[in-house]
């Protein structure tokens, strides 16, 4: 659950064609610091009575590249009114030419640590493969597929394609979430919104909303593992509004049992470095 969980979060990606030196030029990523309020969607297990927590998330330009703190703190209650405390924190930091990638992920459950993951992944070039040496656990290199692209510059790929008009994307992304490698997204791109046309479920008196003033995108996304992802189930789904500077509102995390969803409570902008 918790990669299933962080790698949804993480969908907040790079054209064949470009590479990610002339994408990041095109577009323009907002420095942010967010909070979102978790709750309990739609329960489609009886066990499922209520969910509660919360999602903070913190995308930040260097020098260098970008570095992305997240941390997923929610309470599972059943019917018998018996609960469940998840706590999950993951940071990173990718570098400008989208071939670098440094990751931790910690997750807990009830207090008890149930992952610590810790690593470097390094791609050979744009549209290449690469490894990743994961130092926690264990000591373990495993390889990444060809087109593999890092969590950043996935969502400046969403970006670029849904500007273009296009509907279906489709990339391995690797996310540092978990041990088992890249997976497959395939992301679907509605209709944009005008500027100002989109605005968060509950608007919070904490947000800025001239983060929110330009277009954005309805999209859902689902996770497929590299090695079964034809004709089988994906391994979860998510979906969210996604403005052309990165920010976005209204998620949803879909697992056969239930759906959680993250409604933007707290949004302000982080200064961009001075290099």
């Amino acid at each position: 659950m918790a990669r299933r969980m962080i790698g949804g979060a993480l969908a907040l990606a790079m054209c064949f064609g470009a590479g990610p030196g002339a994408l990041a030029q095109e577009i323009v990523l907002a420095s942010h610091r967010a909070a979102y309020v978790l709750g309990l969607g739609v329960a489609r297990a009886a066990a499922v009575a209520g969910i509660e927590g919360a999602l903070t998330v913190e995308l930040q330009e260097t020098c260098d590249g970008w570095t992305l703190s997240q941390r997923m703190r929610f309470t599972v209650q059943d019917q018998d009114g018996d609960t469940i405390e998840t706590d999950i924190s993951f940071s990173s930091w990718e570098a400008s030419d989208g071939n670098t990638m440094r990751f931790t992920m910690r997750s807990s459950s009830e207090g008890e640590v149930v992952e610590d993951i810790r690593g470097r992944a390094v791609l050979a070039g744009n549209g290449k493969g690469g490894k990743v040496v994961f130092t926690q656990p264990e000591e373990e290199v495993i390889e990444l597929p060809p087109g593999t692209i890092f969590p950043t510059l996935h969502t400046i790929h969403l970006i670029s394609r849904a500007r273009a008009g296009e509907r279906i994307v489709m990339r391995p992304v690797f996310d540092g979430s978990a041990v088992d490698g890249a997976y497959e997204v395939n992301a679907l791109l509605g209709t944009a919104a005008p500027p100002g046309a989109a605005r968060p479920a509950r608007p919070a008196s904490g947000v800025d909303a001239t983060l929110l003033a330009g277009r954005s995108w309805p999209v859902r996304m689902a996770y497929f593992r590299m090695d079964d992802r034809r004709g089988a189930e994906p391994e979860y789904e998510s979906s969210m509004r996604l403005f052309e500077n990165g920010v976005a509102i209204d998620f949803r995390f879909e697992y056969p049992e239930f759906t959680i969803r993250g409604v933007l409570d707290r949004l302000e902008e982080i200064p961009r470095p001075r290099c």
